[in-house]
């Protein structure tokens, strides 16, 4: 397919939505297939038992907290290539493509080997009680090889979307969530002459998906003659003065992405002090409410290559224009949404679990999550549009703001005031609802469109 790149023309409001939905219909179906993923892995363990869905959930959160390093690393090679891709300057794309994938894979074995050696020290300080330790631990490490690759074609994939590409990565993800499927099914509960392995079948069926589909991203980026790519005759050449712009950028969206999932953490640890049976809740409701993070993450990623793009084309007023429609878009979707959440979420919340107890908890947090889709919609939108644009520092202190309310909230409604699981998402909620506010003040300053890259 052919990039796309800033038109040469004045623009028109609906050229521009043209645009956003050319590039995040790819970046949301890619989405909803690893929402899928999640969600069948969810459904498939859930029904085995609580403490399986309480491990589940316990691995996840240090695999979100390395998704943040990684993403960070991923906003410092969009925001260049998108930048040379907008300023016609197609020499540097794989200069900075290969950058990228050596910092890329030297932090994904570093991270990896560490998260191993200390799988159940891990799980332990995210809240793992100790009748779950040992079966999170062992998944968690069965899953790192996977989360390695995974990590990887983050970075991979963001510089094909800065020039455009969405769809290799989508086509790439269709694979590994099919695979994942019918390994995880198979693995989990013997089918097809596999062996039984219950919730560990899981942690095999998605490495195995996430490192072949890495190999295949990594296939297609070395055939590639144009674009975003990796050339074998130069793969040992590294551009030092990149590999710093990257991390100006970079280590800023780093820090930020890993501090708000440290708070989340610490906001975690908070829920999951609560029982096992509230764990298995809120991961089910994290979960279930993935599908508002998959859609606002299309129009994000679509909006920080447009962004970047418009910029090193010197078009700062297209950038701003790209940037309301994609949060008008995101906005009207996550309505939409909401909707189900507040009206039906019962039914939508019993795919996951057959247990009443963990339902009926499941069933409150997530109406209250309802409430708050549309400034998910705004915060996830305009982080991607600020991130593309190479304004990173404005973020942390937004980040630093929520967190430190959603932490202080939690505290005050868990602790002090015994609302429980409902406590933690009305915290959330209200972190939201700062963010937006703060982002959308950023936006609307304009300085933004002066950050050097």
């Amino acid at each position: 397919m052919q990039p796309v790149t800033a038109a040469p023309v004045s623009y028109s409001r609906k050229e521009i939505r043209g645009q956003i939905i050319h590039l995040a219909w790819p970046v949301i179906g890619e989405q909803l297939l690893t929402t899928m993923a999640t969600m069948v892995d969810a459904a498939l363990i859930g029904h085995l038992s609580p403490i399986a869905m309480a491990a589940i959930g316990f691995t996840n959160t240090p695999h979100w907290l390395m998704v943040g390093l990684f993403t960070g690393l991923g906003v410092g090679v969009n925001a260049l290539v998108a930048r040379f891709q907008g300023a016609g300057d197609h020499e540097h794309i794989p200069t900075a493509t290969r950058a990228g994938f050596w910092m890329g894979l030297v932090l994904a074995a570093l991270m990896g080997a560490l998260m191993f050696v200390a799988a159940p020290w891990v799980v332990g300080v995210v809240g793992a009680e100790p009748d779950v330790v040992p079966v999170a631990a062992h998944l968690l490490r069965l899953l790192i090889p996977g989360m390695a690759a995974a990590y990887l074609m983050m970075v991979m994939t963001a510089a094909l979307r800065a020039t455009g590409d969405t769809r290799t990565s989508l086509v790439i993800n269709v694979g590994i969530n099919v695979l994942n499927a019918a390994l995880a099914y198979s693995l989990i509960y013997g089918a097809f002459g596999l062996p039984e392995l219950g919730i560990y079948g899981a942690g095999y069926a998605t490495t195995i998906a996430r490192i072949l589909g890495t190999l295949v991203l990594l296939g297609v980026m070395f055939s590639r003659e144009s674009g975003a790519r990796l050339e074998w005759r130069k793969l040992a050449h590294i551009d030092l003065d990149l590999v710093k712009r990257i991390l100006r950028v970079g280590y800023v969206a780093s820090t930020e992405r890993m501090f708000s999932t440290l708070i989340y953490i610490l906001y975690a640890v908070m829920v999951n002090g609560l029982g096992t049976m509230v764990a298995a809740a809120q991961n089910i409701t994290v979960a279930a409410e993935n599908m508002s993070w998959m859609l606002a993450s299309g129009f994000s990623m679509a909006t920080a290559a447009l962004v970047g793009q418009r910029l090193g084309a010197e078009r700062p007023e297209e950038a701003e224009a790209v940037i309301s429609e994609a949060t008008k878009m995101a906005m009207v979707l996550l309505a939409g949404l909401s909707l189900l959440f507040v009206l039906w979420p019962a039914p939508y919340l019993a795919i996951f679990t057959s247990d009443p107890q963990v339902l009926d908890l499941s069933v409150t947090a997530l109406r209250i999550a309802g409430f708050t889709e549309i400034c998910v919609a705004i915060v996830l939108t305009m982080t991607g549009a600020l991130s593309g644009a190479g304004d990173t520092k404005p973020l942390f202190l937004v980040t630093t703001a929520g967190g430190v309310i959603r932490l202080t909230l939690a505290l005050l409604f868990i602790k002090v005031m015994g609302w429980g699981l409902a406590g933690a998402w009305v915290a959330a909620g209200v972190d939201w609802v700062v963010r937006g506010f703060m982002i959308f003040a950023r936006f609307r300053s304009g300085a933004w469109k002066t950050v050097k890259v």
